[in-house]
């Protein structure tokens, strides 16, 4: 059902119905019903159990876009910046326009951002944008946030004053980043909003450079290479907790600003764990560096190495106190039969975690060394001499 269907019939014996200027309060408060019918319409099939309620949604947004392109094509612009209140065409035009809003607002997740943007609708936008970026400068100001940081933000806002090639996707999103930072409290800060881009998700490169820039200046400020690790795992756990949006993204095709900053945070806590158990440019002593790199080859599987360590931990054979150390020791410098560099996360998860296939091949490994000793112990035996 198409619930314009009405509105449309309006829109078109209008469109062919001269002259435009016709006062008529009995035609506004028609509009008006009509634009209630429809909203209410549209918040109820919300709550339905349509598996096609996006496509439901997406056409009647394209009506709605084709609508106002019809009005906007017959009327001059200014109409548009300095409406008459009895054009009937122009009131026409806005109660689409309050129809679309609803549709943002409560339709998001089933919008197509493809859609096309009505060149009056842009201007609408325009309009707003216009008083609020000098707003927006001054809160970010007021909320600590630097220049460079601003002309960062605000260069969206300014690109739709612009240009008129602008997507319908980032148009909204436009809109509702202004929303979102107008209704921050004033005694917010610079965290806030950042907390807003990470919601919002902010994924403009510029921007997404500028915080790896910030991090990367926080992990370095810590001295040493363990302190710079436990800080990088601090941020990864705090980014994690960081809240985002499911529908927001300022460039779609890219990975969000959530993910971007993990994975950047991942790679960095993988190479501050490899500098401290391969440092480098350090002066070793020569014995030391001798070994470096040298490996004890074992014909064992590493869930049967993990099991032999856990063995002789409990056993009381190894007598570290540190099990993890221990668990280093042999991942740094053993090899087994099928793997020529392990990684020490691994080996201490088989020690506490191995298949009884290994406790059965450890055990059977241990009677072969019994029974090896055995034979050595025979082979060392003085030989009785044969009788005259």
């Amino acid at each position: 059902m198409n619930l314009l269907s009405n509105i449309a019939k309006i829109v078109n014996t209008k469109v062919h119905t001269i002259p435009h200027l016709e006062s008529n309060t009995q035609f506004a408060s028609t509009l008006e019903t009509e634009k209630e019918n429809i909203i209410s319409a549209l918040q109820k099939k919300l709550f339905s159990l349509d598996d096609k309620l996006d496509q439901y949604i997406q056409l009647h947004q394209k009506k709605l876009s084709e609508l106002m392109e019809t009005i906007s094509n017959i009327l001059p612009e200014e109409l548009f910046t300095t409406p008459p209140p009895d054009n009937h065409l122009i009131q026409l035009y806005y109660t689409l326009y309050d129809i679309q809003v609803c549709l943002e607002k409560d339709c998001a997740p089933y919008l197509d951002f493809h859609c096309k943007i009505p060149f009056i609708y842009l201007l609408s936008a325009r309009q707003a944008f216009t008083k609020e970026i000098p707003l927006l400068r001054q809160l970010l100001s007021s909320f600590g946030i630097i220049d460079f940081v601003q002309e960062i933000i605000i260069a969206p806002f300014e690109e739709v004053l612009q240009t008129d090639n602008i997507s319908y996707h980032r148009l909204y999103y436009i809109k509702e980043l202004s929303k979102h930072l107008q209704q921050l409290p004033s005694d917010s800060t610079s965290e806030h909003v950042e907390n807003i881009l990470i919601y919002m998700n902010f994924n403009n490169e510029i921007y997404l450079n500028y915080r790896l820039d910030i991090i990367s200046e926080n992990i370095k400020s810590f001295p040493t290479t363990q302190q710079q690790l436990i800080q990088t795992k601090l941020l990864l756990k705090m980014n994690s907790q960081k809240r985002q949006h499911p529908n927001y993204r300022y460039t779609h095709h890219l990975p969000s600003l959530k993910e971007q900053i993990r994975d950047w945070l991942t790679d960095e806590h993988t190479f501050l764990e490899q500098k401290i158990l391969y440092p480098e440019n350090t002066l070793l002593p020569e014995e030391v560096a001798r070994w470096q790199a040298y490996k004890v080859k074992v014909d064992l599987s590493v869930n049967e190495l993990g099991y032999l360590i856990r063995l002789m931990i409990e056993h009381g054979l190894i007598l570290n106190d540190n099990r993890t150390e221990v668990a280093d020791f042999f991942a740094q410098y053993f090899a087994t039969n099928n793997q020529k560099s392990l990684s020490h996360l691994s080996l201490r998860q088989k020690m506490y975690n191995y298949p009884p296939s290994s406790t059965e091949s450890v055990r059977g490994l241990l009677l072969d060394l019994f029974n090896t000793s055995k034979q050595l112990k025979n082979d060392h035996l003085p030989r009785k001499s044969s009788s005259p």
